[in-house]
């Protein structure tokens, strides 16, 4: 056993390395340890720095701050304040990580909306002088009005509702001039409960001309626009829309189920007859209303990090063999295809708030690319207040019960 003392001594430099290997071990954990510790607060700095200054977003929202900041591998700076440099429609083209953080308020330091301001005060139309506009259908010719003046905290707005542009009365002949009054909130805020239901029938919202947006169902409960389009007959009650989506109904009442977009169509002319559904180039970003919250309502485009105007669409489908007869019952929210949430809004940076605000959207089409419904909000994401409703010289919309006949009545 000559070899022993070598073996031992061999032994003996094995015991040295494995243990120098393991106090490197013991070194490299504590400094991982220290590391995430440090990522930790990092993170936990960061969640606290995006939480908008409103009161209003529930303990839910507040918590996937810190889950949003975590996939962007840790990087504070663009998760603590939405730049405004991104396009709107950016969080269109990427459905992952981008469009979560401008979506949600609970991480963006998003622009207080007020009505005041200078910035929406230019929103108005028919405001600064009247406008005198053809009803196609009987020929004659009404006035487009409108005035904004301060209430307390809301904004009321008082009209004609009357539109801008050329307009067909249709079957519910003819548009009169209206004594309307809306009212919203001088400084709309998101609500932390459940979104309100917008009414099912009658105004929903109205535009910056002060016309009433109906919701998308007809007097006799289908919806308008399928109707429109020929996806079903109506055996009901005949109904028909004119040129850019309205007609009028009883009492007069000129209104929009769909689109709306041509108020800001044309700049000088009339001439509506050339009116096409393609406004890319003319309405990118337009608020065209604002729904019952106060919160705005967008057009049909905006431009996408390229600057191409592209359209944004509706995640709402008709349930499989329906066709629109039975309204709003005949169809089924998908958030996977389109670019809008459940009320027919999102979270984005629109001209008038460069860091961003939750808006609707006038909607053409669904992301499948059929029908647009709801075409303007279907529930409200603000606080919507009891005084925030409209009032014309026939009062408020009836309700949607059948009658006897099994019809519902109007409006149309």
């Amino acid at each position: 056993m000559i070899d022993l003392p070598e073996n031992k001594m061999q032994s003996g430099r094995r015991d040295t390395v494995n243990g120098f290997l393991l106090g490197l071990v013991s070194i490299l954990a504590i400094g991982v340890i220290g590391c995430e510790f440090e990522t930790s607060s990092v993170t936990s700095s960061v969640s606290e720095s995006t939480k908008p200054a409103s009161d209003d977003v529930s303990n839910d929202q507040v918590g996937t701050t810190v889950q949003a900041t975590s996939t962007v591998d840790m990087q504070p700076d663009p998760v603590a304040t939405l730049s405004p440099s991104p396009s709107p429609t950016s969080t269109i083209d990427t459905k992952g990580v981008a469009r979560f953080l401008i979506d949600s308020p609970s991480t963006s330091t998003f622009t207080q909306i007020d009505y005041t301001s200078e910035q929406w005060s230019e929103v108005w139309l028919c405001s600064d002088s009247s406008i005198e506009s053809t009803d196609l259908t009987s020929g004659g010719t009404q006035t487009c009005s409108v005035l904004t003046e301060v209430a307390g905290d809301d904004l009321r707005v008082n009209s004609t509702g009357i539109p801008n542009h050329d307009f067909e009365s249709t079957l519910g002949c003819c548009a009169t001039e209206q004594n309307s009054v809306w009212t919203i909130p001088l400084k709309p805020e998101l609500s932390s409960e459940d979104p309100v239901q917008a009414p099912e029938r009658g105004a929903v919202a109205f535009t910056v001309t002060g016309v009433a947006i109906y919701g998308p169902e007809e007097g006799p409960g289908g919806d308008a626009v399928a109707l429109e389009y020929d996806y079903f007959e109506e055996d009901r009650q005949a109904v028909d829309l004119g040129i850019c989506g309205g007609h009028a109904g009883p009492g007069g009442e000129y209104h929009y189920h769909y689109d709306s977009n041509c108020m800001h169509w044309h700049d000088d002319s009339q001439g509506i007859s050339e009116y096409v559904v393609d406004l890319s180039a003319s309405v990118v970003s337009k608020v065209v209303g604002f729904a019952f919250d106060g919160f705005p309502i967008y057009s049909s485009y905006e431009e996408n990090s390229a600057g191409e105007a592209i359209e944004i669409t509706s995640s709402y489908r008709l349930k499989t063999g329906e066709d629109g007869y039975g309204g709003i019952d005949d169809y089924e929210f998908k958030e996977e295809i389109g670019d809008l949430d459940e009320c027919n809004g999102h979270f984005t940076v629109t001209p008038e708030a460069p860091n961003g605000t939750y808006h609707y959207h006038s909607t053409l089409t669904n992301g499948d690319g059929d029908l647009g419904f709801p075409y303007f909000p279907l529930c409200y994401k603000g606080i919507v207040s009891e005084d925030n409703i409209q009032t014309t010289d026939f009062g408020l919309a009836p309700p949607r019960p059948s009658n006897s006949a099994g019809e519902r009545p109007p409006p149309r």
